[in-house]
């Protein structure tokens, strides 16, 4: 049975997401299991995020690898409130979100919003711009939107 619709792009996962307590645990233990790594190591601290709506300061630590063709990326959440520590407090650690990396985040979150969906949090970093998705009780997943900004020439 096919369920693919016109003029759907198909979807292409970039990025698994895991919320965990602590980073360097974590690849630590992920280290005894696999050879992962580098990591690139990223604080972000940012004022103007948007969290249910409402704007917040977001901070968390985050740890890139790549995993084969997908980027692994580990969450240890910051202070404040933020869907990744909702997700400790609800879940303990495991599988957050699976990222997209999409080139017009915009009109992606119009075609979310046509649709009914909306955005857990928001915000941007120097390099990219991000948009977690209320899919979670459609598809059992939250799926993030991710867009590289283009450095100036």
């Amino acid at each position: 049975m096919e369920h693919r619709q016109q003029g759907m792009r198909p979807l292409k996962i970039d990025q698994v997401a895991i919320v965990v307590n602590n980073v360097d645990e974590t690849i630590k233990q992920l280290s005894t299991l696999w050879n992962i790594g580098p990591f690139r190591f990223h604080e972000i601290d940012l004022p103007d995020a948007v969290v249910h709506g409402k704007q917040t300061r977001l901070r968390a630590k985050l740890a890139f690898a790549q995993a084969g063709p997908v980027e692994l990326e580990l969450i240890e959440p910051g202070e404040g409130e933020n869907i990744y520590a909702e997700f400790l407090r609800a879940k303990g650690e495991g599988i957050h979100h699976f990222g997209i990396h999409v080139s017009d985040i915009e009109s992606e979150l119009a075609k979310f919003k046509e649709k009914g969906i909306e955005v857990l949090q928001s915000g941007n970093t120097t390099g990219t711009s991000f948009a977690y998705m209320d899919t979670e009780g459609i598809v059992g997943a939250i799926f993030e939107l991710l867009q590289r900004k283009r450095s100036p020439a």
